[in-house]
């Protein structure tokens, strides 16, 4: 992650990160480290843009995975996703 880039920490990654550090200063940088380590926010965005560019043709054939896909990205992400249609 670039620093232009840099995001807050998911609430996956602080709920870690909570588990792991000891010193309550350190959980953001923790948590970020993790999301940075994972792929996490990465694999969301490109998750979130996937269904936004083909979100339409993937609902015709599986609504179930796209509503999977968008259960998945309201769990994990730290604020709701963009509506991906």
């Amino acid at each position: 992650m670039t620093p232009a880039m840099k995001h807050k920490a998911t609430d996956g990654a602080l709920r870690a990160a909570r588990q792991i550090e000891r010193n309550p200063s350190f959980v953001e940088s923790t948590a970020e480290t993790i999301d940075r380590e994972t792929g996490v926010r990465e694999l969301a965005d490109i998750l979130e843009k996937v269904i936004a560019e083909a979100g339409d043709l993937i609902d015709s054939r599986s609504p179930e995975l796209t509503a999977q896909a968008r259960a998945t990205l309201h769990r994990f992400s730290d604020e709701a996703p963009r509506r991906a249609e």
